[in-house]
């Protein structure tokens, strides 16, 4: 068995082999827990060996604070493209829908919770908590700065209010399978909550004044 293992393995150079190790690892922690997935396992599926795994990555939970780090790191850049595409002038609101609609399109890809950046996994790495919630803070960091009055205090709890009722409307959304009729009213519930808890949608300027 070894010895076929190592007549199918492809030589690969250090970057490529990466990905394919994080390639498997993703599908690997998508088809299963964080508990049940095996680096063997993730091996396997790579075409490599477990030594050479660890080469890469320093553990299991390495390997998957590397997954979600690539993760989150998609989704942050893909935000900034579709608020980056945006018509100059377009309106706060739209501004934010976009921002949520990038999350649910994460979600929807990998159909798991953990790909939620709000996401809390009680067997999860310390690790990748502290990914998720550097995320959350760059993104309020980001929307309090669209802020007219970037100290105004209700504005700043809506909006790490507005991340909360997000996060939870997309996990029952990831719970139920994601279903294509619930997007929009869970698009429209978001917003509805942010523009609640702010009060008015002109306290967040249109991206005409972003800069």
């Amino acid at each position: 068995m070894r010895t076929q293992d190592r007549r199918t393995r492809q030589r690969l150079g250090p970057q490529a082999r990466r990905d394919a190790i994080l390639t498997a690892a993703t599908a690997a922690f998508t088809g299963e827990a964080y508990s049940q997935v095996s680096v063997g396992a993730v091996a396997e599926a790579a075409g490599a060996s477990e030594a050479l795994v660890y080469k890469y990555f320093a553990n299991k939970a390495g390997l998957y604070t590397a997954v979600v780090g690539d993760q989150l790191g998609r989704l942050a850049a893909g935000q900034r493209d579709a608020v980056a595409a945006l018509p100059v002038g377009t309106s706060a609101r739209d501004h934010v829908r976009v921002t949520i609609e990038v999350v649910l399109d994460q979600v929807k890809d990998l159909h798991v919770a953990w790909a939620s950046p709000f996401f809390t996994g009680a067997d999860e790495p310390a690790a990748v908590q502290e990914l998720r919630l550097r995320y959350r803070s760059e993104l309020v960091a980001e929307l309090t700065g669209q802020l007219r009055n970037p100290d105004h205090r209700r504005a700043q709890l809506a909006i790490v209010g507005f991340l909360g009722f997000l996060g939870a409307a997309a996990g029952a959304w990831v719970e139920d399978g994601c279903p294509a009729a619930d997007r929009g009213p869970l698009v429209e519930a978001a917003l509805g909550a942010l523009q609640g808890a702010l009060g008015d949608w002109g306290s967040l300027r249109p991206s005409a004044a972003l800069g």
